[in-house]
């Protein structure tokens, strides 16, 4: 046995309410085994990981880890199991920008007192693992995505850890990347690595050995891989009752067509144009083109009729002399008496 909880309880004080957050969570981890935890957002799957890695302790309950209880133990005490035997992988890398791939692998065995040559050589070794062995002095700004998720996978495995913990290690990146993690996670576990990963997505739990779900901050065993809904389908929707089905009040009623009057005739105007006659007034001061008349009636045309002006309205007609309304001012001339510039006395 690698880990077990016991009757694990979390509570946060807000105010002078407590907050229940983990609720009796029992756990148990074989060594060498691949356990995915699921859940959504708020259901507690974060702060049961806080407290797997020894970042957080439980309000009551009981935490073994190697056959050794580390629920009470102190904060010196958990930073050396944190730094010994936990790995920790995050969705957000982590990693030192101003530094290389090969100095942010090497950083925990700085930590752990390990001389400069040496933890070199073994971050070396930590980066060909996950594939990385051409590129130990990138910096994090010259890689990819997936590069510095493997830069960070190489780091929490650098000093051997019995237990990996992986926190969306797939979140921030696209499909591809994300089943080259899993395919370094799979052949991490086949080397002996006990992986407890968190995750909200079907497809990456399902390469785990074993999958348990978390909800309103209790543990639930997966249900059976042969059942429709662990394998990702559907839910199958059941059919309606029979009754409901053949209920008249819920089919439609048929539309009675309307008897057709076979004693109309059909309008003789039917596929040819009609033609209306209408008249539009015209604008004052254009001249309507007058019609064709006959050749008697041409040698003594009728004398238009004389029409009174209209005022007002769009007929009147718009005044072009602007002098009239606006008459420009007079400019008196300077007698030769007054003088043009004004004398002054001294």
């Amino acid at each position: 046995m690698m880990l077990e909880l016991r009757n694990i309880y979390k509570n946060y004080t807000q105010g002078k309410l407590d907050v229940p957050v983990l609720k009796d969570i029992s756990l148990t981890v074989e060594e060498g085994e691949y356990v995915a935890i699921m859940g959504p957002s708020g259901s507690g799957k974060t702060t049961l990981m806080n407290i797997i890695g020894c970042l957080d302790s439980p309000t009551s309950g009981e935490y073994w880890l190697e056959g050794k209880d580390i629920s009470q133990s102190s904060d010196s005490k958990l930073s050396d199991v944190r730094l010994h035997s936990i790995g920790f992988v995050f969705q957000s890398f982590y990693l030192l920008s101003r530094q290389s791939a090969l100095e942010n692998v090497a950083l925990p065995l700085l930590y752990a007192g390990v001389r400069r040559k040496e933890r070199q050589a073994i971050a070396r070794k930590a980066l060909e693992r996950v594939g990385l062995g051409e590129r130990v002095n990138f910096k994090p700004t010259q890689l990819s995505g997936g590069q510095c998720q493997r830069v960070a996978i190489a780091r929490a495995i650098v000093n051997n850890p019995k237990v990996l913990l992986a926190d969306e290690p797939t979140g921030a990146l696209d499909t591809k990347s994300g089943e080259q993690i899993m395919e370094i996670f799979q052949k991490l576990n086949e080397e002996g690595v006990t992986i407890v990963m968190i995750t909200h997505e079907p497809e990456i739990a399902a390469h785990a050995q074993r999958v348990l779900h978390i909800r309103d901050g209790r543990l639930l065993e997966a249900a059976s891989s042969d059942t429709p809904q662990a394998q990702g389908s559907a839910p199958v929707v059941e059919s309606l009752p029979s009754s409901q089905e053949e209920a008249p009040s819920q089919q439609e009623a048929p539309v009675e067509k309307l008897p057709v009057d076979q004693s109309r005739e059909e309008s003789p105007t039917k596929g040819q144009p009609i033609l209306v006659e209408c008249s539009i007034p015209l604008r004052e001061g254009v001249k309507a083109p007058r019609p064709a008349q006959p050749a008697a009636q041409a040698a003594s045309p009728a004398a238009p009729m004389p029409q009174a002006p209209q005022q007002g309205g769009f007929g009147t007609p718009i005044p072009t002399d602007l002098g009239a309304l606006f008459p420009r001012p007079k400019r008196q001339r300077p007698s030769a008496e007054q003088p043009l510039v004004p004398r002054t006395e001294f």
